[in-house]
């Protein structure tokens, strides 16, 4: 884990997202509901780190713009990711 250089920490269900199982009529659950409560809650949580990461980027826009552009460049890059999960995922429900 990289060291962000100030305490950090960070509470998943404070975004909202928790991973959850939901089970079928017999209790168990199956690989496919397994795979999209999964997928559910990683373009979830994605997201919300996307847009964490975008903030952060903000405050040192000023004070040095080459990182900033490295930043946003991987939250771009990051952004496509989740969108081939929620398209993964789509494709899963449909």
């Amino acid at each position: 884990m990289h060291d962000l250089g100030y305490p950090h920490e960070h509470d998943h269900a404070a975004h909202g997202h928790e991973h959850e199982h939901h089970h079928g009529p017999d209790g168990d659950v199956t690989p496919k509901e397994e795979m999209i409560a999964m997928l559910r809650y990683m373009v979830g949580h994605n997201a919300s780190h996307l847009k964490e990461t975008a903030e952060l980027a903000e405050k040192i826009r000023g004070g040095n713009a080459a990182v900033y552009e490295e930043i946003q460049q991987a939250v771009s890059e990051f952004g496509k990711g989740n969108a081939i999960l929620e398209d993964a995922l789509r494709h899963l429900e449909a």
